[in-house]
């Protein structure tokens, strides 16, 4: 966070952070996932009010940003607010007077890489503030989840977890880049042409780390010239040991990293099928969701509502579960099974010979019955 002469809070490096942040989503598939599905849950079936035309927005990026920023439209006698907009927050940057030592608003702009571009010339918005809004009809509302160690810009809830998020998106680069450039493996280089000055040896050293190193440079290939044959560098595979190993436990590990960093639960419940197949059972799933509810999904909807119903006055939000009726699932109701004839199956067809609803079957009776109808 670093205060810009033209009066808005530089965001990450070059001003960038959010950018960096959509980035990681697109590029980490299971980061993706994640952040979808609960932006959906925090979403759920809208509030009724004119706040539902701008939710989706509001919610994608209070999960993905940590923030959000929503454009506030007056009436024409200036008495209520008529219309809420969002503001994709990646266009946003927080708008600071030194001599008030406040946010007095936001800079908007399409483009904060060219901000002396026509197209991303930053735009100013005023704070939301209902006794100027005959001066200002058109306002902005800045709101954002909990925030440590900064002063100005919230981070998301998964931020501990960004370098697995990275680690996620790096992985799937190098892997593409080396199928692409013929799987060659990484190696060593031998100079046989004396010992340079240590000032050439580095200028060596960072010619050749910058062609050859990162995932984008996976199987690259290398070419050389020289006068002299002796004098031609050596190049000697060195080849990683269990790599397929390796790989598998940085990918599994990965997972694993950025499900804590979202507090995922259960992975089920936002459609990512762990190791154990079968055996998230109908109990399990319940509770994980019960669970996820209470401690991610409703903190989330709390700030929207205590945002937004002041704004709108006499109307109290009440944002709904992406459940119809918001009913929670009965863990206890009965479960209707098909019982399947052990007959050979090229004399008899299967056949439904009985639905049974007035038994209630446990988590291990279930997963069975789930194997054997996936057979």
């Amino acid at each position: 966070e670093k205060e810009n002469r033209n009066g808005w809070i530089d965001y990450g490096q070059n001003n960038l952070f959010s950018q960096h942040l959509i980035t990681l989503y697109y590029n980490s598939p299971i980061h993706n996932a994640l952040v979808n599905s609960i932006a959906y849950m925090i979403e759920g079936q809208g509030t009724g009010t004119i706040l539902d035309n701008a939710l989706q927005g509001i919610a994608f990026d209070l999960k993905l940003q940590g923030s959000f920023c929503a454009e506030v439209i007056w009436s024409m006698d200036f008495t209520r607010v008529v219309q809420i907009n969002h503001l994709p927050f990646e266009n946003c940057r927080l708008a600071y007077d030194k001599e008030e030592d406040d946010v007095t608003g936001i800079f908007y702009s399409k483009d904060w890489a060219n901000t002396r571009s026509k197209r991303g010339k930053p735009e100013f918005i005023p704070a939301f503030n209902p006794s100027i809004a005959q001066e200002q009809p058109r306002q902005v509302i800045y709101a954002h989840g909990m925030m440590a160690g900064s002063s100005y810009y919230a981070k998301p809830d998964y931020f501990g977890a960004l370098n697995y998020v990275e680690l996620s998106y790096q992985m799937g680069m190098y892997h593409v880049n080396n199928i692409l450039n013929g799987l060659f493996p990484s190696f060593i280089i031998n100079f046989l042409n004396g010992i340079p000055q240590k000032e050439e040896r580095e200028a060596i050293r960072r010619e050749w780390e910058t062609r050859l190193s990162g995932a984008s440079n996976a199987g690259k290939f290398l070419m050389t010239f020289n006068e002299d044959p002796a004098r031609a560098p050596q190049i000697e595979s060195f080849p990683l040991s269990d790599a397929d190993k390796q790989y598998q436990f940085l990918s599994e590990e990965t997972a694993k990293q950025i499900m804590v960093g979202h507090r995922v639960v259960s992975p089920l419940i936002h459609g990512i099928r762990d190791a154990n197949g079968f055996g998230s059972n109908k109990d399990e799933m319940i509770v994980g969701l019960e669970i996820f509810n209470t401690q991610v999904i409703r903190p989330y909807q709390r700030i929207i509502e205590e945002v937004f119903t002041p704004i709108l006055g006499d109307v109290n939000i009440q944002m709904n579960s992406v459940f119809d009726d918001g009913v929670a699932i009965d863990s206890n109701a009965p479960i209707d099974v098909i019982d399947i004839p052990s007959t050979d199956v090229t004399e008899t067809p299967i056949a439904i010979t009985e639905k049974v609803s007035d038994v209630t079957y446990n988590g291990a009776q279930i997963a069975s019955a789930l194997d054997i109808v996936a057979s």
